[in-house]
């Protein structure tokens, strides 16, 4: 079955920011949205209050009606009586049973932001700057009981900076999906179904960034680090402990050339501005910090407020 030339019903499932492009689209097109479903409002921030989903606070901007179950199976009856052409679902953050992926007459589409079945999962963006890919990319996906491994509806690749971070390639990876989820929907309303099978032989995962795993290891070599820093930057960044306290890097450029000991500052010029430390094999130049307590600025605003010394090492206490 396809998309007709009548009104298209659909419901969104979303949670995220990622989720927010995609939705802005679909409400400004010309598709019904009867209902946004989207994660409960929890606990958040220094003062642990109760916040709503980045999507909820859109839906309701946009005037959408928005269910916020706990458990997605218990909103099986209001799935089933909004009667959806579709399920359009972007950073949602559940995984939908069979009983629920069967209610909508056509099926139900994913946007995942990665060239699948490379980086299944939670993490693919900060998963592949981690391990330094040169390329990445959104996939619309028709969505079966497996994790991200439904057939492929459309893909479209972009390239990987060197200097990408975690954040600006979420944004653009966010703009790109809306615009290709647009071209799945049209390509429905033309009579095209398409659906390429995964190939599992290709298949990698994105498992959620654990805390371990946002300490800065200075033993590494210059690209593994600053790949790491990229990777978590803005959120949760990479941190290393620095005199009594830690520092999160969430900016930084590679020194090929830089020499010294794992985390040692090589070079903290107050009037260059420019903070060096050196890795396993080369350095970093750190563009970006946010000491513990303290507000992000760049490396200069820090070598001069804070003066960091040549030989100091960071890393250790």
């Amino acid at each position: 079955m396809v998309l007709g030339d009548e009104a298209v019903r659909l419901i969104f499932m979303g949670t995220s920011p990622f989720a927010l492009p995609c939705l802005e689209a679909l409400a400004s097109s010309h598709y019904l949205i009867p209902l946004v479903i989207t994660q409960p409002d929890r606990h958040r921030g220094r003062g642990r209050e109760r916040q709503p989903t980045p999507v909820k606070l859109k839906a309701l901007e946009l005037g959408l009606t928005v269910f916020t179950p706990e458990r997605i199976k218990d909103a099986e009856p209001i799935l089933k009586a909004a009667s959806p052409d579709l399920f359009i679902v972007v950073s949602y953050g559940q995984i939908l049973p069979l009983s629920l992926l069967q209610i909508p007459t056509i099926g139900c589409l994913n946007v995942h932001p990665s060239l699948l079945p490379r980086y299944r999962g939670a993490a693919p963006i900060q998963r592949a700057l981690i391990n330094g890919e040169r390329e990445t990319g959104v996939t619309i996906m028709w969505m079966n009981e497996g994790l991200d491994k439904g057939d492929i509806f459309l893909q479209e690749p972009i390239d990987i900076g060197p200097n990408d971070t975690y954040g600006e390639l979420h944004n653009r990876l966010a703009s790109m999906g809306a615009n290709l989820l647009l071209d799945a929907l049209n390509a429905l309303r033309r009579g095209e179904k398409r659906a390429i099978p995964q190939d599992e032989d290709k298949a990698t995962y994105a498992p959620p960034i654990e805390k371990g795993e946002t300490n800065i290891p200075w033993e590494e070599g210059c690209w593994k680090v600053h790949n790491l820093i990229r990777g978590l930057s803005p959120s949760p960044g990479a941190f290393t402990p620095w005199r009594t306290s830690s520092i999160k890097i969430l900016k930084s450029r590679v020194v090929e050339g830089a020499e010294g000991r794992p985390g040692e500052v090589v070079e903290a010029d107050p009037r260059k501005g420019r903070l060096v430390i050196a890795c396993g094999e080369g350095g970093i130049e750190a563009l970006q910090v946010q000491p513990a307590g303290r507000r992000k600025m760049d490396g200069a605003s820090f070598v001069r407020g804070y003066l960091p010394q040549p030989g100091e090492l960071w890393g250790k206490r």
